[in-house]
Formats: C-alpha cells, structure tokens, sequence
C-alpha cells in the first residue's frame, strides 16, 4: 500500500520535495529545501493532517479532491 505523501512545489520543481503525512518524514531526493521552508511545510502538514488523509483516501478511490488550507 502507498504511504499518504504531499508534494512541494519549489522554485517551479514539482517532483523533487515530498513529505510522508503521517510521519513527516522527507522522502529521498538529490535537492534541499532551505531549512526553515521545511519546518513552515512540517507545521502545515500538522495543522492540516485531517484533511490531507481524507483528499489522499478520496484520490485513492478516484474521487474529486479539494486543495486543502
């Protein structure tokens, strides 16, 4: 089973900064995000923690998903 992730848009790169929800852990990527974008995307990430695994369950049964925050 595929683990809820979200992905960043950084600097028009879209692909390279994904969050694990649940556990925030950073996926594996050959760029860095400055250390304080992080810890704001972490804090947002709790905030919003909900509502991001309720979009990832709809997405997953292919329904219409609603930006969250």
């Amino acid at each position: 089973m595929r683990r809820p992730i979200i992905h960043v848009k950084y600097q028009n790169d879209y692909g390279s900064y994904r969050l694990e929800i649940k556990s925030r852990r950073w996926m594996q990527s050959s760029k860095q995000l400055p250390p304080k974008l992080k810890q704001l995307i972490e804090a947002w990430v709790e905030a919003h923690e909900e509502a991001l695994l309720e979009q990832w369950q709809r997405a997953r049964q292919n329904e219409t998903v609603e930006i969250v925050g």
